[in-house]
């Protein structure tokens, strides 16, 4: 049987774009595939998202018989998507674009640890971009500089514009305390004089022409100091309070991360809508000061959200975040039926129509079909019984690798059915044999006896 699987977010732009398609395709299909789709923005859904390492939305698998074939990465078009049904191995194979390093045709100076220092000790006016080649607001930047080196030189003013890739030349950027992409700094013959925030061809050249440090803003009062419904927890408190909570919202942030910034109005907004709901929490973890607790719970970016019920249940947020998002996100937690609580959701609810199989939690090992799994039940049964009545010392196990992510984890399991033997958790073998009773008997039986002589 062959099934393909759609990883989509509610608020994705392009998952929208697709789901017509989708649709369409699954109706066209229905005699020879099963097409799924599965919400992952939703917290009874998230841990599929890191099982099956979905980075981006939206990202569709494809199956055969159980098994995980290909990551489709053709159009977003019915057609596409049913001729590569129809024919999945005449995929051609994705090419990923790679970005021009910022020295690739430009007149720019690119600095690096060997050059940055003599180099800038000759320049009298220096406006030092440290970006990351994966950054968008760095890519957005990189034309506007293009386009001012451009005027320097044609207007043959006194400054240079150079450019340091901080993902390569660490020690440049814990030098010059960088903490977020861009950074843009002022060097006057090779001396950091100070931060600037030019980010337009225009604004760039204005300041070249009459470098003047910006005006010092106040000191920006900690988070945890302003007066809001947002509780502020730190290592010795998060467990505590959070315990008590049914449904609680945990932002981890940084203090200097623009992204954060522009999420904090938001996040409180939504905070003051259930501040008298004694079930409810927002909370923020500055990552800043609390980097032990951020280091164990796995935050590596930041903004991070996550959805605690009582502590022991937690979930990635991936929804958006405008107040709406998070209010609609605690209201969803609060309403929803026992049902809905496990992932599944009505057909008309999600808008992908009756032909389209709603994945989730509880049934995406049904979705894909183990059909080898269900072939071996029988025989692997019997083999236990025979085991038994002839008193062969090797217990027969089976483990639900979707209901038990933690044991398929430690065991390594990369496709189902698996057989593995062990002895004291040691694994001792793989068993790659044939699955009728009488080949996995003799490979018990042969075990037992190795196991004894050891």
């Amino acid at each position: 049987m062959k099934a393909m699987v759609l990883f989509y977010a509610p608020w994705c732009g392009y998952c929208k774009i697709l789901k017509p398609e989708y649709v369409k395709a699954a109706g066209e299909l229905q005699s020879e595939a099963m097409l799924a789709a599965i919400d992952v923005s939703k917290p009874g859904n998230s841990k599929l998202r890191t099982e099956y390492n979905i980075t981006g939305f939206p990202t569709i698998l494809y199956y055969e018989r159980g098994q995980f074939r290909y990551v489709y990465n053709g159009d977003n078009k019915l057609e596409a998507i049913v001729k590569f049904v129809k024919n999945p191995s005449s995929q051609p194979e994705k090419v990923e674009s790679v970005p021009d390093p910022w020295d690739v045709d430009t007149q720019l100076l690119h600095l690096t640890g060997d050059n940055f220092d003599s180099t800038l000790a000759q320049i009298e006016h220096a406006v030092v971009v440290f970006y990351a080649p994966w950054c968008g607001h760095c890519k957005n930047l990189k034309p506007e500089l293009i386009k001012a080196e451009e005027r320097l030189r044609n207007e043959k003013m006194n400054g240079k514009i150079a450019a340091v890739d901080a993902t390569a030349h660490k020690e440049l950027g814990s030098r010059y305390n960088v903490k977020g992409y861009p950074s843009i700094k002022y060097f006057n013959y090779g001396q950091f004089k100070y931060d600037i925030n030019a980010r337009t061809e225009a604004a760039v050249v204005n300041f070249l022409k009459n470098p003047q440090e910006p005006p010092k803003s106040d000191p920006e009062v900690p988070w945890r100091d302003e007066e809001s419904s947002v509780r502020h927890l730190s290592s010795n408190t998060f467990k505590q309070a959070l315990r008590k909570i049914k449904h609680a919202l945990v932002m981890f942030y940084a203090p200097w991360c623009g992204h954060c910034k522009r999420s904090k109005p938001e996040y409180i907004k939504a905070a003051e809508t259930f501040a008298d709901n004694l079930l409810v929490m927002f909370g923020a973890v500055d990552c800043t000061v609390e980097t032990g607790l951020c280091s164990e719970l796995h935050v590596k970016s930041y903004p991070t959200f996550k959805y605690y019920k009582y502590y022991d249940s937690a979930e990635d947020y991936t929804g958006g975040r405008k107040t709406a998002d998070f209010v609609q996100f605690i209201h969803t937690q609060i309403s929803v039926s026992q049902e809905q609580q496990k992932g599944v959701k009505k057909h008309d609810q999600t808008g992908f129509g009756v032909n389209v199989i709603i994945g989730n939690d509880g049934n995406y090992e049904t979705v894909l079909g183990c059909d080898h799994c269900n072939e071996v039940k029988p025989n692997f049964s019997r083999l236990a019984t025979k085991l038994k009545s002839d008193k062969i010392n090797v217990n027969i196990v089976a483990v639900d690798a979707m209901e038990n992510p933690k044991v398929s984890d430690f065991a390594g399991i990369k496709s189902l059915p698996t057989f593995k033997l062990y002895s004291s958790l040691k694994e001792l073998r793989v068993y790659d044999g044939d699955r009728s009773i009488e080949d996995m008997y003799t490979f018990c039986k042969t075990a037992q006896k190795v196991n004894d002589e050891l």
